[in-house]
């Protein structure tokens, strides 16, 4: 722990952390004691001075090793007070600041932190929770997420709402934004769409941004039976196991006990042999002394026998005991198995009905949901998810059939301007789900030439309208070490960065077949280098890994291992830096996976009607939002096209859409062209991968949305 005090304002040259002034007022009537004192203090100041000199003519050589990969990572940092001066009397060091940064930033500026494999709820509380109850809005919304994400306990999402509120109510973008989507999911407050489209309003502080409340089949009661449905498929597990221990102890105590009465048999039939011989013994001897001999030997192997004989039947009267303990507890067992069995299989949320195209949205009265379409004969596609079989399913209460992977596609005929459709899915337990929505035919724009992408985006026109400095860390990542190869990622990459580059204007860097040092070091570069005048993205194509049971993603570098995590780079490590960035566009395109989204409830639109210009002004307006957003292929590694070209399905359809870009392109609209040339994709190939687009959890998103503009 570092007790350097920095004198004046933070120059950006960090003290360093082996000197420690111990903090101190200097006041005393005494001239003589206040001079000596001084001397010491400026003895000690001009020390530190020469130190900061000498640090910053120095060449640091790149550091090595584990250890030096961990001080990449983001932390919760203490650092020093500052040295102040009052008057001529008085010296003293402030209270110690908290701030978010990398773990080597912290240690060289003489900060406290927890070491980032040890952070849970109770350090991270200690840093934040002193500045949250002072009123800080900051550190109230960092409070409310230490609460949500639980750090190694149960998350308490009632808390979380609070804190959230309290800073949420003073006009933090940050809080409000949280606290709209614990209002959406009914998580620690009842769930409310209408409280949620509030929150989100207020979070983005435009009346021309609206937002909807995407419908979803999984509702909080949803999300309470389900997790019903697993506690009781966890206690089935253990009661068949349960039961299969018992069962094998009753099968070991059967076969003993069937052992010692094939013994007590065998001793019986050998204590009925030596009466005969005894009795013969005493008939046919004729010589008294070897007679009597003869029949004392006889007589005492009787009676070992007998006795023998009366251990082993009070030894099978225990295991008869025991048997019929066995027998009546397997019969319990067996009875409470299939009460288990009938419960889980009564019990559960039904078939979950996702609509994956058109994209459906709920209005604005929280109840009415509706799509846009520009055909006459819209196709409807959607996926059942059902923990039984699908009995029926209906759409306008015509029979469909599932195709692969439990997908259905069906025509509605738009008889007027306003189509209702309704969605039955009817499983084997008899639990029915339904969805409700409105086509709703908008017009038609002119038709592309065949084969052609259709121009997207809206023109500058000459607009002068500033969106600031971009730049992109790319990554592709094809020749691993330990893991299957990659064909299309660093091709991918390459020609992601050409078209950011040449197209876009980015500054661009590009990594080909990264370690996970050089994508952590890279990662952290930029967080110490862009500031809030610049946009960044981070695209990577690699393996990815996710884990379901804690909903955890992994990007894999090429030194990664697959049978340990060690050299793996969680979502949430990338999540943390990207939080810790101050610059205000953010966005990660990862053609893997990306765990830890929100909502895209909670991601503004520009109201209709407006012009092109008026458009293009309000989309700056919306850019220099702080705006962190995630465009994942919804896959875990690159997905080839099905034709067998040079790049993946999703490369190229966002090099597809970047290219047909004619001026200014919001990233909803991006992901709207995007996401179903991937899905269809995937579905040729019988794989299920549906691109997501929504602002990342506990990354610092406040508002706004990444928006691209091409280069006149």
């Amino acid at each position: 722990m570092g007790l350097l005090g920095e004198s004046g304002e933070d120059d950006g040259h960090p003290p360093p952390s082996l000197v420690r002034i111990i903090p101190v007022i200097i006041a005393t009537h005494s001239g003589r004691r206040v001079a000596r004192r001084s001397r010491l203090l400026v003895v000690a100041l001009a020390v530190l001075s020469a130190a900061c000199g000498t640090a910053g003519t120095q060449t640091t050589s790149r550091p090595t090793g584990p250890g030096a990969v961990e001080g990449f990572m983001v932390v919760d940092c203490q650092l020093p007070g500052q040295i102040r001066q009052l008057g001529g009397q008085v010296t003293y060091v402030t209270v110690r600041r908290a701030v978010k940064t990398a773990a080597r930033d912290c240690e060289i500026r003489g900060g406290e932190y927890v070491s980032f494999d040890r952070a849970n709820y109770a350090t991270a509380l200690k840093v934040w929770l002193p500045l949250a109850e002072q009123g800080d809005q900051a550190a109230q919304t960092y409070v409310g997420e230490i609460f949500e994400k639980g750090l190694g306990v149960q998350p308490d999402y009632a808390t979380a709402a609070t804190w959230y509120r309290r800073a949420a109510d003073r006009g933090y973008s940050r809080a409000a934004l949280n606290l709209g989507n614990l209002y959406e999911r009914g998580l620690g407050v009842p769930r409310d769409p209408t409280q949620a489209l509030s929150w989100y309003r207020r979070a983005a502080g435009s009346k021309e941004v609206a937002f909807e409340i995407a419908p979803t089949a999984a509702t909080a009661e949803v999300a309470q039976l389900r997790a019903e449905v697993g506690t009781l498929r966890r206690e089935l597990d253990a009661k068949s196991k349960e039961l299969a221990r018992v069962q094998g102890e009753l099968d070991g105590a059967r076969r003993t006990l069937d052992g010692r009465r094939s013994e007590v048999d065998t001793e019986r039939r050998t204590v009925e042999q030596l009466r005969r011989e005894l009795e013969d013994t005493r008939r046919r001897e004729t010589n008294a002394g070897a007679r009597a001999s003869r029949v004392a030997e006889l007589e005492r192997s009787i009676s070992e026998r007998e006795a023998t004989i009366a251990a082993k039947n009070r030894e099978m009267d225990g295991l008869r005991v025991s048997v019929t303990r066995l027998e009546t507890e397997a019969r319990d067992q067996r009875e409470r198995l299939e009460q288990l069995r009938q419960q889980t299989a009564s019990t559960g949320a039904g078939p979950v009905i996702q609509i994956l195209q058109p994209e459906l949205r709920t209005m604005r009265d929280g109840t009415s949901v509706r799509a846009s379409v520009a055909s006459d004969r819209p196709v409807v596609v959607g996926r059942i998810t059902s923990e039984t079989e699908l009995v029926t399913l209906t759409i306008n209460d015509r029979a469909e059939k599932l195709l692969a992977n439990n997908v259905f596609r069906t025509e509605i005929a738009l008889a007027r301007p306003e189509e209702p459709v309704r969605i039955v899915a009817i499983d084997r337990q008899g639990r029915r789900s339904t969805v409700d929505f409105v086509l709703a035919r908008i017009q038609q724009r002119a038709a592309a030439p065949a084969g052609a992408i259709p121009p997207v985006g809206l023109p500058r026109s000459g607009s002068s309208v500033s969106f600031g400095n971009y730049h992109a860390l790319v990554i592709g990542n094809n020749d691993y070490k330990l893991l299957r190869p990659l064909k299309t990622a660093v091709a991918d990459a390459r020609e992601v960065a050409r078209v950011l580059e040449q197209d876009y204007g980015f500054q661009v860097r590009l990594l080909v077949n990264a370690t996970r040092y050089d994508m952590l070091a890279a990662l952290n570069e930029l967080r110490e280098k862009l500031t809030e005048k610049d946009n960044l993205l981070i695209y990577y194509a690699g393996h990815g890994e996710l884990d379901d049971r804690n909903q955890r993603g992994h990007w894999l570098p090429i030194d990664a291992e697959p049978n340990s995590t060690a050299n793996w780079i969680s979502n949430v490590a990338v999540t943390d830096v990207l939080n810790s960035m101050t610059v205000q566009q953010l966005l990660v395109v990862a053609d893997s996976c990306y765990a830890g989204t929100l909502t895209r409830s909670s991601l503004g639109r520009l109201e209709g009607g407006l012009s092109d210009t008026e458009r293009v002004r309000l989309l700056s307006v919306m850019a220099h939002q702080r705006s962190r957003m995630v465009l994942t292929s919804g896959g875990v590694e690159p997905v080839l096209d099905s034709a067998g070209g040079g790049h993946s399905a999703f490369a190229q359809a966002f090099l597809g859409v970047l290219q047909s870009n004619v001026g200014v392109l919001p990233g909803q609209e991006l992901f709207s062209h995007l996401r179903l040339r991937v899905a269809s994709v995937a579905d040729r190939v019988q794989m299920r991968q549906v691109p997501e687009y929504a602002p990342i959890k506990f990354a610092g998103h406040e508002s706004g949305d990444f928006v691209f503009v091409r280069k006149n």
